[in-house]
């Protein structure tokens, strides 16, 4: 065996020293995009990764690019022979609101020994109207966004279907915001659908989960190119059960063409429809005079029936004719929109003999065979005989315009009475009473009043009454955990659902929205100086579910959220 010597013995220590630094990888920072190029007003995905760093990357201002949320944070180590690699990636989602390109500068990062720096790089910007970058019809990826629409070329004022639909192939997508255009150049009417749920569709030889979100009725009102744009969604995807990542999807704009109607249009115009007839209706073909009687005029067809206005009728100069009551019977599903409009009219004619009851002429355009038609209808006639059992004789009304006065029945006022009534001093005397209970009706009145307009109003708005009621429930909840102090498995479910209900109202947010990263936001905005306690309170109750021994005691817990929504009662910034 050789000799053991201390030249020796520091060669080895450098060797150890050696290979312990080779066993960590290389220290490096990365900026990553998910697509390029993008068009303007879509949502991007910049991911920053650390390789073998420790650090946090928040989300940087870029000029062209509008911070939307995140991050989305995902990690990984792995040792492979003998040589110990870490990944941890920052992934923010923007939104494209520069028409030019967009330059990503270099980021830094201070290392373990030295700062590191990423690469700079340029994200190209398409304008909408240009193809787009994101998957075609035959190949949408794993989540898309569709328009879908009936017809891509009318006549103004011709009806389209357009449905809005999400195509998923992953199975555990949560969908947690979609937005629906609005649709300038549209009169719009909603067909109303069952709610949103996943059915197998099959795309291009591609198994998807197809959910129907929107569909609408449209009707154009204005010729030219019009575009439906707009509608995207933003979802999060679980990776593994630690970890996930937020997914967005825009669908590609629509074009619907809006052709005129064919010149020259007709003076007596009212409409286009893909169906359209007028009948008429009357309660009787005989009366007598001064009896009224009904007559409705009836629209049906397929087309906006809302649009159709009170028809101008000539009526004889011996009725008397009341305004109509319009009556509609329109169904709007994902054929279009039908049904039937009635104008209903209360006659009560004056004078005795035959008359033919007025029916409205006018044009529409059929939508189906693209070329004018005229309404067709064919008058009803009324014979009107001599009212003999009216009391007080007969009475001839030649027009409109004869009146005559029957009787005069006019009592006037006395101005002495000596009848029995209460004495003037007795009643003054009551004075102060009769005033109060005079007033009493007044007041449940106007107290009645104010109370149906808070009721309305907390019907209008019930977030508002969510948020208003906050305290008192969380008090409520509050009680409920007191009750359990003795039982921790009990108590801290309890106050943690409490506490989550109180936020949950106070912010607006629904189960589904409340993140601790959308949470730790929303508290920054309302209450900043609160912020640290809030997380701390709510890290302490996370821990309580896996080592309920490492957290304060249940007494200290309560009196901390009690004094933490006090607080935040007094502090909020709404």
């Amino acid at each position: 065996m050789g000799k053991f010597t201390f030249t020796s013995c520091v060669q080895w220590l450098v060797l150890c020293l050696l290979s312990m630094g080779t066993a960590w990888s290389q220290e490096a920072f990365e900026v990553s995009v998910n697509r390029n190029p993008v068009r303007v007003g879509e949502q991007v995905q910049l991911t920053f990764t650390l390789k073998n760093v420790s650090g946090r990357v928040d989300g940087p201002k870029i000029e062209g690019l509008k911070l939307l949320f995140g991050p989305s944070t995902s990690n990984s180590t792995s040792i492979y022979n003998g040589k110990r690699t870490s990944e941890v990636g920052y992934t923010y989602t923007y939104q494209v609101v520069s028409k030019t390109n967009v330059q990503v500068p270099a980021f830094e990062i201070q290392g373990t020994q030295s700062k590191l720096k990423s690469k700079p790089f340029v994200l190209r910007i398409t304008a909408r109207g240009d193809k787009p970058s994101g998957p075609s019809a035959g190949n949408l990826g794993n989540v898309a966004c569709v328009i879908e629409t009936s017809k891509r070329s009318v006549h103004i004022g011709e009806p389209l279907v357009v449905s809005f639909k999400i195509f998923n192939r992953a199975n555990n997508l949560d969908v947690r915001k979609y937005n629906i255009p609005e649709t300038p150049g549209f009169w719009k009417e909603e067909v109303e659908i069952p709610e949103p749920r996943w059915e197998p569709q099959v795309v291009a030889g591609q198994r998807y989960n197809v959910a129907t979100v929107r569909k609408l009725v449209l009707f154009p009102q204005q010729t030219g190119t019009l575009t439906i744009d707009g509608f995207d969604l933003v979802g999060y995807m679980r990776t593994s059960f630690f970890n996930g990542q937020n997914v967005t999807a825009e669908a590609n704009p629509v074009k619907i063409e809006v052709k005129p109607l064919p010149e020259p249009i007709p003076s007596d115009f009212i409409g286009a429809f893909g169906q359209l007839r007028v009948t008429p209706k009357q309660t009787g073909q005989a009366c007598r005079t001064n009896d009224a009687i009904t007559y409705d005029l009836t629209f049906s067809g397929q087309g906006n029936l809302k649009f159709i206005q009170e028809p101008s009728l000539t009526w004889p100069g011996e009725f008397e004719v009341f305004d109509p009551e319009v009556i509609d019977q329109i169904r709007v599903n994902a054929g279009g929109e039908s049904g039937s409009r009635t104008f209903r009219y209360v006659v009560i004619p004056r004078a005795p003999g035959q008359y033919v009851l007025p029916v409205p002429t006018g044009v529409w355009f059929n939508t189906k065979v693209r070329d004018y038609a005229n309404l067709n209808a064919a008058p009803l006639k009324l014979t009107v005989a001599t009212n003999t059992s009216d009391d007080g004789g007969q009475v001839n009304y030649n027009s409109k315009t004869d009146v005559q006065v029957l009787n005069q029945d006019i009592n006037f006022i006395h101005s002495e009475w000596n009848g029995p009534c209460l004495p003037r001093n007795r009643w003054d005397n009551r004075g102060q009473l009769a005033g109060g209970l005079l007033a009493i009706g007044p007041l449940a009145l106007g107290l009645s009043f104010v109370a149906r307009r808070r009721r309305e109003e907390d019907e209008k708005n019930p977030l508002n009454v969510r948020k208003r009621r906050a305290k008192s429930a969380v008090r409520q909840e509050l009680k409920e955990a007191k009750r359990h102090m003795d039982n921790a498995a009990l108590f801290y479910p309890a106050l943690g659902s409490g506490l989550e209900a109180y936020l949950m109202a106070k912010l607006q947010l629904n189960a589904s929205q409340l993140t601790r990263s959308a949470l730790s936001e929303a508290l920054e905005t309302y209450v900043p100086e609160l912020k640290g306690k809030w997380n701390a309170l709510l890290d302490d109750l996370d821990m309580a579910r896996y080592a309920p021994g490492r957290v304060p005691a249940p007494d200290a817990m309560i009196t901390e959220a009690e004094r933490l929504v006090d607080a935040t009662e007094k502090t909020w910034n709404a």
